[in-house]
């Protein structure tokens, strides 16, 4: 037995493989990279997109050529892959968390101050 190993079976109390180790650390490495995400993926946002829709659907104090007209322009699909791609490209993860989180269309605007920070370009 060499003294590395006398070490992990002290510090552990049993005998832990190299396998095992390497698996544990690399599972380890998974779960904090996604805890320090930061950005939302495309199922994030396509769940935002079709609970807003629903939100816009329900919402009974807009009026109702408006709630239609905003409908049929979110739900093109060549609209919604944009406004998904958006989400993706400009939204942060806790946006998107606040947004699938609120249960009226007017309770959204209070999501945007999760927005990322835009970094000022010289021009």
């Amino acid at each position: 037995m060499t003294l590395k190993s006398k070490k992990l079976i002290l510090s552990f109390g049993f005998e832990k493989s190299g396998r095992i180790t390497s698996a544990f650390l690399l599972c380890s490495v998974f779960f904090l990279s996604d805890c320090s995400r930061t950005k939302p993926n495309l199922e994030e946002c396509s769940d935002a997109q079709i609970h807003i829709s629903k939100l816009i659907a329900n919402d009974e104090t807009m009026e109702k050529g408006v709630q239609a007209l905003m409908l049929r322009s979110i739900l093109k699909p060549e609209t919604s892959e944009a406004i998904i791609r958006s989400c993706v490209e400009n939204k942060s993860l806790l946006q998107v968390q606040c947004e699938l989180s609120k249960e009226k269309f007017s309770d959204l605007q209070e999501c945007k101050k999760h927005a990322p920070k835009r970094e000022e370009t010289e021009g």
